[in-house]
């Protein structure tokens, strides 16, 4: 019989003693660089969505992109494929929705810029030191902080003859405002050309867009703010006129505080 040498309990196993690192060392220790991405193949993406039967449901929106099948049960013109037909339907609003979307950002930003101008042209109208000084801002100084090409102030009166001869300010026969805006209205606004030289004189050639609004100048003659630019879509029949209104009620009460101020 062969005897078996026995170790005592508290021997412990020889171990290898690890070596000192090594600049050669450390750099084959070094992770290797990250294989480059590949693209995925028909067959991957087939698997991954069977594999993942909700992937589109919570992506619906890359539905929008993908060319639909035809349904295996449509028979030619015999059956009507109502569910393709739906989808694009569904895709048809959602292109008309985004259009109008986009339309009311341009219409909002558009409105932040024009009350921007309003605002400039309210405050030059204030720093007006005298009646004089208060006539050319409105006639002068609105058209350009505004960006259009003209600015007229219209009086209707008769017998007028020794009102100042002021570049821009037009005097018209009675009734030409209600004539132009209608009764009781305070503004319009309209696109074209039409006036003769009546409201804006030698730069009538020019307009192509117009806006008026209605000036209650108390116990003097009618009067109305016309605004012309040679861009035609400046202003037409569809825009709101609030901030015209404003301006013309800013406009009024200057005319009107100077006029007070004349009579102390």
């Amino acid at each position: 019989m062969s005897k078996t040498t026995e170790q005592p309990e508290d021997a412990t196993p020889e171990t290898a003693t690890p070596e000192a690192a090594t600049p050669e060392t450390a750099a084959k220790a070094e992770p290797a660089p990250a294989p480059a991405r590949r693209r995925l193949t028909s067959t991957e993406v087939r698997g991954y969505l069977m594999a993942h039967p909700g992937f589109l449901a919570r992506n619906a929106d890359l539905l929008e992109h993908q060319a639909l099948p035809p349904r295996s049960d449509a028979d030619g013109d015999k059956v009507v494929d109502f569910q393709r037909a739906l989808v694009e339907r569904l895709r048809t609003d959602n292109a008309r929705l985004r259009h109008f979307q986009s339309e009311v950002i341009t219409a909002a930003r558009a409105n932040v810029s024009a009350q921007g101008l309003v605002q400039e042209a309210i405050l030059l109208l204030l720093e007006a030191a005298s009646f004089e000084e208060a006539i050319h801002a409105i006639t002068q100084d609105l058209a350009p902080v505004l960006g259009i090409d003209v600015v007229t102030l219209c009086l209707e009166g008769e017998g007028m003859e020794d009102a100042p001869d002021l570049p821009n300010l037009q005097l018209v026969v009675p009734g030409t405002v209600d004539a132009l805006l209608g009764e009781g209205q305070a503004i319009r606004l309209a696109s074209g050309a039409f006036d003769d030289g009546t409201l804006f004189g030698p730069a009538a050639p020019l307009v192509q867009s117009q806006a008026f609004a209605r000036l209650d100048l108390g116990d003097g003659p009618v009067g109305l703010l016309a605004l012309g630019s040679r861009d035609p879509d400046k202003y037409d029949e569809g825009q709101g006129g609030e901030l015209l209104h404003f301006l013309a009620l800013v406009v009024e009460r200057v005319i009107q505080l100077w006029l007070r101020l004349a009579q102390a």
